[in-house]
């Protein structure tokens, strides 16, 4: 589960194993400091992801959705990068560097960028690995 709002950089993520624990947390009806209920983002977690060299990643893009009169137009960056988990994937560990790419995690793990630079690849290194 995750915060529906007032939250970045993986805080608030809780892995739930049972419906039963997303009920309790949804029951609670806790509240923002602005007084309304917390609302979550419930989705289901990919045991077996797409893995970059063993280990999870996930990949960032541009683009920009704009609507001008009525006329909607979107524009698409070509560059983007793709960041990465410090450690090999396993569902035998709840280590959230395992398991979450956030670099508000990961550059805190003594691990960070030892396989890439800032645990982060460009679109052009990516491809030369698939």
């Amino acid at each position: 589960m995750k915060p529906g709002e007032f939250t970045n950089r993986g805080t608030g993520i809780t892995v739930c194993l049972t419906l039963d624990e997303i009920k309790n947390l949804i029951k609670t009806k806790e509240k923002h400091a602005n007084g309304n209920v917390k609302t979550y983002i419930v989705q289901a977690y990919l045991d077996r992801p797409f893995l970059y060299h063993r280990r999870k990643f996930d990949i960032r893009h541009y683009m920009m959705i704009s609507s001008v009169n009525g006329i909607i137009r979107g524009y698409w960056y070509e560059e983007g990068y793709i960041r990465t988990t410090s450690f090999e994937y396993t569902l035998r560990s709840n280590t959230t560097g395992i398991h979450l790419t956030n670099d508000a995690i990961q550059k805190y793990l003594p691990e960070y960028g030892k396989y890439e630079k800032g645990n982060k690849l460009s679109y052009a290194d990516f491809q030369k690995y698939l």
